[in-house]
């Protein structure tokens, strides 16, 4: 069953591809580039998968948890109080900060924040994501795309 669905995935990314690769550079940005062309590959890596068996190798050698819904577990309501304001305030912080400054410093700077804190990654590993995240908005978005993000109340462009 699931590789009849990846055949299917297999073909649809594969004919989106070709019938949109002749349109116009603008017409084809999103669908062909953006969405079919990674889409093939994604479903060409999970075709082999299926066909490999590669799953079914990684679980007996695999040495991590269990991450489905059929486990159970139970946390302290102390322990879910924490967390749901953590993600609040994570996620407030951000709007007012979107608010502030523009989402295209903020959302760089809040992917930063979270990783250094929240993800206890180390300083150059929240840098890189920062970065990163700041050559996507600014990169795809602002230059490639000509969208225009709405700036903040203190920074203007």
């Amino acid at each position: 069953m699931t590789a009849n669905f990846t055949l299917f995935m297999v073909a649809a990314f594969a004919g989106a591809t070709y019938w949109g690769w002749h349109w116009p550079y603008i017409a084809k940005l999103m669908p062909v580039y953006v969405v079919a062309i990674p889409g093939l590959i994604l479903s060409l890596v999970q075709l082999y998968r299926d066909a490999t068996g590669w799953e079914k190798r990684q679980e007996n050698t695999a040495e991590g948890i269990e991450m489905d819904e059929t486990h159970n577990i139970k946390l302290d309501a102390k322990t879910e109080l924490r967390r749901t304001l953590l993600f609040f305030a994570w996620f407030i912080g951000g709007a007012i900060t979107i608010w502030l400054i523009g989402i295209v410093y903020s959302l760089p700077i809040l992917v930063f924040l979270y990783a250094l804190v929240d993800g206890r990654e180390n300083l150059r590993t929240s840098l890189i994501m920062g970065v990163c995240t700041y050559g996507i908005i600014w990169g795809l978005f602002e230059y490639t795309l000509e969208t225009r993000w709405p700036p903040g109340i203190l920074i203007g462009y």
